[in-house]
């Protein structure tokens, strides 16, 4: 009587082990780390990441009249406000570029359920795909437009772009 070996090569319970750390894990792009504000008061790239974002009303005071003024920009005695108006970059450019993101999480999910990455490294090229879509709208952004004065101070019509600091400092956070 002959001997039967039977020898399973069955992937099936690591492929169920890698998706369920797959589900266990989650991407973040933004700006998380730090304050909006230094030691000093002024904005970090996080907290004029945040200006843009969603916008603000700053109230003029009597040292801001009086700096616009020596800067060129000669307000009206009734404008009490100055409104920098939302320029959601982060938002709108995560959703204008879902699909393309959608798309590359699917090829490399394929790619971690086989064993070809890590999870970690998966989870990690989701979201510079993500921040690279979202860097590159920002770049594009033309609307709101920038204030002529402020053009002309700042030596660009880009409203998000001056120095390319905001914008280089968008992390990705893996948890």
């Amino acid at each position: 009587m002959a001997r039967i070996k039977i020898k399973d090569n069955n992937k099936i319970p690591q492929a169920i082990k890698t998706i369920e750390k797959i589900n266990r894990k989650k991407v973040k792009v933004g700006y998380f780390t730090g304050d909006f504000y230094d030691g000093n008061g002024d904005l970090t790239v996080k907290g004029l990441a945040a200006v843009h974002e969603f916008g603000v009303q700053i109230q003029v005071t009597p040292k801001m009249r009086s700096f616009l003024h020596h800067k060129g920009l000669h307000l009206k005695d009734s404008t009490t406000h100055i409104t920098i108006p939302e320029r959601s970059f982060v938002r709108t450019g995560a959703d204008q570029s879902r699909f393309a993101v959608v798309q590359k999480t699917e090829e490399l999910i394929r790619d971690a359920i086989t064993g070809n990455i890590q999870v970690e490294l998966l989870y990690e090229m989701i979201g510079e795909e993500m921040r690279a879509e979202i860097r590159e709208h920002a770049i594009d952004l033309q609307n709101p437009a920038n204030h002529p004065w402020t053009v002309e101070n700042k030596g660009s019509s880009n409203p998000l772009v001056a120095t390319g600091n905001m914008i280089g400092a968008m992390e990705v956070e893996v948890k």
